[in-house]
């Protein structure tokens, strides 16, 4: 397997399994479970609407060109994506 797709993909993975766990739940004093879900829904749909066009204009090379670039924008644009919730959440007076 050709060693720049084989990391990235590893690489997005482990991103993924991090952040399937729920150690770091968000809470706020007196604030039902319900709204935390839709706040945290809500600070999760606004960095994904903003990347809808991001890469579209770009065209690649080759096949493997294509899917390195894919994932590794995909892991950065993760990162990015993370990073944006937790302000989001911060900001709507959540904490981890």
């Amino acid at each position: 397997m050709n060693f720049r797709i084989f990391f990235p993909s590893l690489v997005a993975s482990l991103i993924q399994c991090g952040c399937a766990s729920d150690d770091n739940a968000w809470v706020r004093d007196g604030t039902p479970r319900s709204e935390v879900e839709q706040a945290l829904a809500e600070c999760k749909y606004q960095p994904q609407a903003a990347a809808i066009g991001i890469g579209s204009n770009t065209t690649p090379g080759t096949w493997s060109d294509a899917i390195s670039e894919g994932i590794g924008s995909g892991i950065v644009q993760a990162m990015d994506e993370e990073e944006l919730i937790k302000s989001c959440m911060r900001a709507k007076g959540f904490r981890q």
